[in-house]
């Protein structure tokens, strides 16, 4: 949702007539698009603006700006810890970028931090895709789930989706543009349209998007399981454009750790979706988001984790361990755990992992997949980079010629996740 964030922030910078350089020296302006889910992204971000300190005494006209939910969340005191910066707004406050920059001539400037998000001026005329044929698309912004280790509601503001009869349009002109790949983005895509009356919007807005011509492939994140309905799954799997890729995070495997969470399933029940999904899409490829180390989480409630990937086998896991955020209910919990208890059950959940998506992996050499090029490769000359469908990159010899198009690879090799292959 931050590169999408970033493609409207670009498109506005374009329009203004700025350009991009890969040289800070050269630049006028500096601006981080940043996330506060976790401590880690936030201490970075100081460290890495600070380092920006002596280029700012060479250059007093060069402007720094923090955008992105870690500006949501702290707002004036990063202009007052971080006195280098001259530009703070919010992800809800994108569109009044030119009016911000025009005041950073004359005083520090600060959005006005929008608690709701807003379709309001986006168009496809609007953002820089840095692939022109791959695109995202917010089609729903905000979340009012208040997971309790989640900072998101707080700095995103409630669910709002964009009406159906505007995304068809954006979609279509994106199309009109070259677009063959939509990446369609929501907090939680799974109630889309649910703030505009609609039943199951998410899976009629998949129906409507499957008629427009010139879009192949459509992937979506983020699904929330307890959104995911068993009629969604069967509407979705009968369409053709509809990528076999599906991002489930379940987030800890034990029901009491669920609860705490306030996840709003059990493990059953989840188990129970993971069994209709791949009963109605063949060849699904799944991947998760877990958190290890919620506050008083025990040694037994973390293998029930362990055991739920090995019982599901993913094909790739986005693992962390619990990052504490300031304002959230967990924050605040009792028996808050050791880093060291934290880190050693991430290392172990990160080599079960590992090892079954390694396995996995080793399933598709001597398959032949449907592959969308889409950059150069580093591992030698004239290796070319793509995805296949289920989301899978996969490198072989080829030409420049050839990204933004399709074509078929043989895999020969499997790494954890990367495949390597030939032309076919």
């Amino acid at each position: 949702m931050n590169q999408a964030d970033a493609q409207r922030i670009r498109g506005i910078l374009f329009t203004l007539g700025y350009t991009e350089t890969e040289v800070e020296e050269e630049s006028d302006l500096i601006l981080f698009n940043t996330c506060s889910v976790r401590q880690h992204a936030e201490e970075r971000l100081y460290g890495r603006i600070r380092s920006l300190a002596p280029l700012k005494r060479q250059n007093k006209d060069l402007i720094i700006g923090v955008s992105g939910c870690m500006a949501q969340n702290h707002k004036a005191e990063l202009l007052k810890e971080l006195p280098i910066v001259d530009l703070v707004f919010g992800p809800n406050d994108i569109n009044q970028l030119p009016k911000l920059l025009e005041e950073t001539n004359n005083k520090k400037a600060l959005g006005n931090f929008a608690c709701k998000g807003t379709f309001e001026g986006e168009n496809v005329d609007g953002i820089v895709l840095t692939r022109p044929f791959s695109a995202m698309v917010n089609i729903i912004r905000g979340c009012t789930n208040f997971c309790t280790y989640c900072i998101v509601p707080y700095v995103r503001g409630p669910e709002v989706s964009r009406p159906l009869d505007e995304l068809l349009a954006y979609i279509t002109d994106l199309s009109n543009k070259g677009v063959k790949e939509i990446m369609l983005l929501g907090q939680n895509v799974n109630v889309y349209g649910k703030d505009l009356g609609m039943t199951e919007g998410f899976a009629t807005l998949l129906e409507e998007i499957e008629k427009i011509d010139g879009i192949k492939w459509v992937r979506f994140l983020t699904s929330h399981p307890r959104d995911f309905t068993e009629s969604a799954i069967k509407r979705i799997a009968k369409l053709t454009k509809v990528c076999e890729q599906y991002h489930l995070p379940f987030q800890a495997g034990n029901n009491r750790i669920l609860e705490a969470m306030h996840r709003g399933y059990t493990r059953e029940k989840y188990i129970e979706l993971i069994k209709h999904v791949r009963e109605n899409i063949p060849n699904v490829s799944l991947s998760t988001d877990i958190i290890c180390g919620f506050p008083s989480e025990t040694e037994e409630e973390f293998e029930d984790t362990i055991d739920l990937v090995k019982q599901i086998r993913y094909e790739s896991a986005y693992m962390y361990y619990y990052s504490p955020r300031p304002g959230t209910k967990a924050a605040n919990m009792k028996e808050q755990l050791s880093d060291e208890v934290k880190k050693a059950r991430l290392a172990r959940l990160i080599e079960v992992q590992n090892q079954i998506s390694n396995e996995e992996s080793q399933k598709q050499v001597g398959k032949t997949f449907e592959v969308l090029v889409e950059a150069s490769a580093t591992r030698s000359d004239n290796a070319m980079l793509g995805k296949t469908r289920t989301g899978r990159p996969v490198d072989f010899i080829g030409d420049s010629s050839m990204i933004g198009k399709f074509v078929n690879a043989k895999i020969e090799s499997a790494r954890n996740w990367t495949l390597s292959g030939k032309l076919v």
